[in-house]
């Protein structure tokens, strides 16, 4: 008799919900994915395992099938199985979709369940970004003289935006910036807190140097109180805390009204990044800057045409000037 015949069936379709989905979150902490996409994680298995609870017999993850997930991803696409009762954007369907599949594939790969039923999930087409993703030069300009350097919150607001110009961060990495991670020697940001707990270190621009000092000499001690983060956060609030991400928002939604720019964290993100391509920085130069792991990550990111690649390619290769 052969090994395989030999071979007993692997009794995988008991697998319970809570003990898949505590595997799989030791699984993404022992590979250390932050914190917050772990529980962004398991928020969206949760929510498909309390929409498959609503059913007669309802499917253990062993014995969910391909049309359980189809039937699930419409039901987003329409607000019928949204939490809220509203549709959801294509863009988050298409998250929640990757989420879905890659806790499949994990559990097919570790042989907890005998088949992927996401092998086969379509993700959402996502429609073009709309202009003004990215600011032009002129754009950025106006927005940094919407800033009133007179005040102790004006000069705060102008170190926000010009570190974020010349850095790219992500605005959690922004937020969690303390003193100690300024180095006024090489005028350089150490970002501890990055994407998947990977610290970068930053080069400083010198206006972006400026104003950072600028708001730390002469506003933040107007913003500094006895509260422990006074003495460690960067940026502070009025009330001398850690400044959070609602007050951020209604910053930069304030300068980019005034400025006349549609603006977010990421759109500043963006703008750097691209206006460094157009600068000649070479795209691994931007994937190190903005914390990416995959250098096809930052290409998408960037949107860069496969077509343009080739030509650049082609033109400026020195193998292309040669014959054969």
């Amino acid at each position: 008799m052969s090994l395989a015949m030999k071979k007993k069936p692997r009794k995988v379709k008991s697998l319970s919900w809570d003990t898949a989905t505590d595997l799989y979150e030791a699984h993404l902490r022992a590979k250390r994915s932050a914190a917050r996409t772990v529980e962004g994680y398991l928020l969206e298995l949760q929510y498909l395992d309390d929409y498959l609870a609503k059913r007669d017999t309802p499917p253990l993850p062993g014995e969910v099938e391909i049309q359980d997930l189809r039937e699930y991803q419409c039901g987003l696409v329409t607000g019928a199985a949204s939490r809220t009762g509203k549709a959801l954007a294509a863009g988050t369907v298409a998250r929640v979709s990757t989420v879905i599949a890659g806790f499949f594939e994990w559990l097919h790969d570790e042989e907890k369940i005998e088949s992927n039923p996401a092998r086969r999930l379509e993700r959402p087409k996502l429609p073009d970004r709309l202009p003004g993703d990215v600011l032009t030069v002129a754009e950025m300009k106006r927005l940094l003289s919407a800033t009133d350097r007179t005040t102790a919150y004006g000069l705060r607001n102008r170190a926000i935006l010009e570190v974020f110009y010349a850095t790219g961060l992500r605005k959690k990495e922004l937020l969690d910036l303390d003193l100690s991670d300024v180095n006024q020697e090489e005028r350089e940001l150490t970002v501890r807190s990055g994407k998947g707990g990977k610290g970068r270190v930053l080069p400083l621009a010198r206006s972006a140097y400026g104003a950072l000092m600028d708001y730390v000499e002469r506003a933040r001690p107007s913003f500094s109180t006895s509260h422990e983060e006074s003495f460690r956060a960067i940026f502070l609030s009025g009330r001398g805390r850690r400044l959070g991400g609602g007050s951020l928002k209604a910053v930069i939604d304030a300068l980019g009204e005034k400025a006349g720019v549609h603006l977010t964290p990421h759109t500043l993100r963006r703008t750097f990044a691209t206006h460094l391509l157009k600068n000649g920085v070479s795209l691994r130069h931007i994937q190190i800057l903005l914390g990416h792991t995959s250098l096809n990550t930052t290409a998408i990111y960037l949107r860069l045409n496969p077509v343009e690649i080739r030509r650049e390619i082609l033109l400026k290769h020195p193998r292309e000037r040669f014959e054969a």
